[in-house]
């Protein structure tokens, strides 16, 4: 965001340059030649006026000691000609320059100015041509001749340059200044943006007593502050409400539950009590009921508990429970192995494998009553690692791969589970920051995929 915000200050500093510099250069560009010859045209009034005087009065010397000083002074060339030919010139030069020659040539008595293009003796050169007239023309005539004062194009152009360069530093000067109080500002603004954005990231990850500042950047940016700080204050409130029910609905069902469980098997063991078939049931029951009440305490704990996040050896886990798990499979004459490397190290929770992979094992125990292979498989593609706990039993339809996941779900009425197993494993994936999907297998049955961030470094 801050690099958007600088470059679009970097713009706007750009066309304002270009809107305003460049036009001014212009400017200056065409105003130097037009004082240039304004100036030129002057001069050679000036100078016809004073040249007419010495050369009618016949001071031909003095005429050219004054021409030369004005050439020093001025870097302006003065050629006198008449019919006679030249009577002076302050460069030798012009009196061979075809140019001049021409322009002199095409001369009939009006004053006139304009540029001469490059010759074989001179470069480009602004002109001004004036006749010279004697005050007194019966006693000096100056009949036919003419003055061309020169003035080389290149000392315009150095000028022009100059006004250039003075103009490129000034719109460095405005570029820099932009980018200083775009860097400022954009700074600012992004400061605050991120440290709000950190906070909803905060949020997000489960730490909802994390708040976002309220004290920084311009008003809307503290109005959504504190709409964000409101709104996470709210969740704790409703987490915290929806918890405390979960904590005591659990605690007070596990008390009855267990006095229920204590006067059946009394009621069972006593001499005039039914037999234990006629138990069986409510045994079955009152067993699920202690199941589910731990099911629940089990997600309140794993909603109380701070989502850290650190690296697991899954791998290594993985290959463990198979360990554990192997003499119940032996006993239920199910094929359980596991496949992947030894070592792959994923990011989630301190202890969430362990639960993860107990979870779908029991699942797939239970899918797999005849027995049949079951396969716990890790590996790795991309910057993911992926678990996949293979049954081979019936499967499960599209819609129930998607419900299966979500709490108190069974797929018949008369199973013996919770309902909430898969959905501690959705849950613990979820807060590890990672994803659970039931797919189809090739063996029939049900690929449990989890995925887990990889842990680098």
């Amino acid at each position: 965001m801050r690099s958007r915000l600088l470059l679009g200050f970097v713009i706007v500093a750009v066309v304002a340059i270009v809107l305003l510099v460049v036009p001014v250069g212009f400017t200056l560009d065409a105003r130097e030649r037009g004082t240039t010859l304004a100036s030129l045209q002057r001069d050679s009034r000036s100078v016809a006026s004073v040249l007419s005087e010495e050369l009618g009065d016949g001071n031909t010397a003095r005429a050219r000691r004054f021409a030369r000083a004005y050439a020093r002074s001025t870097d302006r060339q003065i050629l006198v000609t008449g019919p006679q030919g030249t009577l002076l010139a302050t460069r030798p030069s012009q009196v061979h320059d075809p140019e001049i020659a021409g322009i002199i040539k095409g001369f009939h008595g009006a004053a006139r100015s304009g540029t001469v293009p490059r010759s074989a003796f001179e470069g480009s050169q602004y002109y001004s041509v004036v006749a010279l007239h004697h005050s007194d023309t019966q006693t000096h005539p100056l009949n036919g001749v003419v003055l061309v004062v020169t003035f080389p194009q290149t000392v315009v152009r150095r000028a022009i340059r100059g006004d250039w360069e003075r103009l490129v530093i000034f719109a460095l000067l405005i570029l820099l200044v932009a980018v200083a109080l775009g860097y400022v500002l954009s700074t600012s603004l992004t400061r605050t943006v991120r440290r709000i954005g950190q906070a909803v990231e905060a949020i997000g990850q489960g730490r909802l007593e994390t708040t976002a500042p309220t004290d920084l950047g311009p008003p809307e940016l503290r109005r959504l502050a504190e709409a964000i700080n409101a709104t996470a204050a709210r969740l704790i409130r409703l987490l915290e409400v929806e918890r405390t029910f979960v904590e005591n609905a659990s605690h007070q069902l596990r008390t009855p539950l267990a006095a229920l469980q204590l006067h059946v098997e009394n009621l069972q063991g006593g001499p005039e009590g039914p037999d234990a078939a006629a138990f069986a049931p409510v045994r079955r029951e009152i067993a699920r009921l202690t199941r589910l009440v731990s099911s629940l305490l089990e997600m309140a704990r794993i909603e109380a508990a701070p989502a850290v996040v650190t690296s697991v050896d899954l791998a290594g886990v993985a290959r463990e429970r198979v360990e554990y798990w192997q003499p119940l499979a032996e006993e239920s004459g199910i094929d359980l192995a596991y496949e992947g490397p030894d070592t792959l190290h994923a990011r989630a929770l301190e202890g969430v494998a362990e639960q993860v992979i107990d979870n779908l094992l029991s699942n797939a125990f239970d899918a797999s009553p005849n027995g049949g292979p079951v396969r716990v498989r890790v590996s790795s593609v991309g910057g993911r690692v992926l678990l996949d706990v293979i049954d081979s039993g019936v499967g499960l339809s599209e819609f129930e791969r998607h419900a299966a996941l979500a709490r108190f779900w069974r797929g018949t009425t008369d199973a013996d589970g919770t309902g909430l197993g898969l959905a501690i494993v959705d849950q613990l994936v979820r807060l590890s920051g990672g994803t659970v999907e039931l797919l189809v297998a090739d063996t029939g049955g049900v690929d449990a995929l989890v995925t887990f961030d990889l842990a680098t470094g």
